[in-house]
């Protein structure tokens, strides 16, 4: 059976989750994860990940492996920059499929994030 890139995106955000999060409790993360989505609406993709990677690189290592996970090569997700200079240096049809893209992908994180709590 084929799975959709929606499905790829949900499965990798519930295992990123589950593995950053588990059974502890980190309200900082998890209020970061939650207010992320907005902050993409608001400033932008790039300068989302940007002051992401300020305050919360764990939380841009999350989405980096979630856009991985749907084809997004060129995103190591073990590399937190590699999402910060593919937003930077993408011409303007990739960048918005990217930021359209990282806003499913931040969304699937938030809903776990809010599942668990």
């Amino acid at each position: 059976m084929t799975t959709t890139r929606t499905q790829k995106m949900a499965q990798q955000a519930y295992q990123v989750i589950q593995k950053r999060l588990g059974n502890k409790d980190n309200q900082e993360y998890e209020s970061f994860a939650k207010r992320f989505p907005a902050l993409i609406h608001a400033c932008g993709l790039a300068q989302a990940v940007a002051f992401a990677l300020k305050s919360r690189s764990d939380y841009v290592e999350d989405l980096a492996s979630v856009l991985h996970a749907v084809g997004y090569q060129k995103i190591d997700r073990n590399q937190v920059n590699s999402l910060d200079e593919q937003a930077r240096e993408s011409g303007l049809v990739e960048y918005l499929r990217l930021s359209r893209d990282a806003l499913l992908a931040a969304g699937w994180l938030k809903r776990y994030v809010e599942a668990r709590g």
